[in-house]
């Protein structure tokens, strides 16, 4: 994890370094110094303008963003600062997919959304949600600047993954009038949450259809339809995830592993892993901790 500040100069120095994630963490009134020259925007790039406005070429072009209006970056586009009012107050989220990836599976193609429907280097718009994206700048921050862990990480890319899918929702609803995408979108980003808070205990579908008030078979096809995998196979990455950090990262026995991850043995847990990874987790330890 990197570390994290909304100090303007590290800020900077984050944004010079392509960090996969650059955040405000709340409202600012001055912009980093990068901005002031031509920046290569290398990941989804959003800033909110919550009072006053703000000047800014992209790609040669002159905009301008005014209280109330959000402005959505392309990748790969040129963008800087060219004045601001006395009263300015923004915030800003800048942050790579990459780190999300496995997680969206097949959605991946919906990382590609707002180049699809946004050709030009950039958008400007009242999108309703400028409060929304304030309070993730924040959340965003608080996670990121929390003490280095597994879980902290792990909090971290949730966050990053309930962002994507707020932002593929705002742009489905303003493209297509609709916002049946958006609802699936949060019921995922609520079960991954769920996930990553009951995995080593709960693996069964109707448990966390339960918890999100639905049937097994309409959560099924659901994240079937959003991930292109089923709740159980997210379950399992999830116990997979843990297992490997454990093994890699820590002295625990397999039957300590094995407890910790609620199987009935040890043997089991092996039989799981194995179909899992494709070998056996002391297998595993070794062969990784050789290289």
């Amino acid at each position: 994890m990197e570390a994290y500040n909304t100090d303007l100069e590290l800020l900077d120095k984050q944004l010079a370094a392509s960090n996969r994630l650059c955040c405000s963490g709340g409202i600012q009134n001055r912009f980093p110094k990068i901005f002031y020259g031509s920046f290569l925007v290398e990941h989804i790039g959003i800033i909110v303008c919550h009072r006053g406005s703000f000047c800014f070429a992209s790609n040669g072009i002159r905009h301008e963003a005014k209280q109330g209006e959000t402005v959505f970056l392309t990748r790969g586009s040129y963008f800087h600062i060219e004045g601001q009012s006395y009263d300015l107050g923004y915030s800003l989220i800048f942050y790579s997919s990459d780190s999300i990836r496995d997680l969206l599976g097949s959605t991946i193609a919906g990382m590609r959304l707002l180049e699809i429907v946004n050709p030009t280097a950039c958008t400007v718009w009242h999108t309703g949600h400028e409060e929304d994206l304030l309070r993730y700048s924040e959340l965003l921050s608080s996670a990121a600047t929390m003490s280095d862990s597994n879980f902290n990480d792990d909090e971290l890319t949730l966050l990053m993954l309930s962002l994507t899918y707020r932002l593929c929702d705002i742009f489905c609803s303003r493209t297509f009038g609709t916002d049946s995408a958006g609802r699936k979108m949060d019921i995922y980003a609520e079960l991954m949450r769920l996930i990553s808070k009951h995995y080593h205990e709960e693996r069964s579908v109707r448990f966390y259809a339960e918890k999100l008030c639905l049937s097994p078979k309409y959560l099924t096809q659901m994240v079937k339809s959003v991930s292109g995998c089923t709740v159980q196979q997210l379950v399992f990455k999830a116990i997979t995830k843990r297992a490997i950090f454990l093994i890699m990262n820590t002295d625990k026995t397999i039957k300590e592993i094995s407890d910790s991850l609620s199987f009935p043995n040890p043997s089991a847990f092996g039989t799981f892993f194995k179909k899992q990874v494709g070998m056996s987790p002391v297998n595993y330890r070794v062969e990784k901790r050789e290289k």
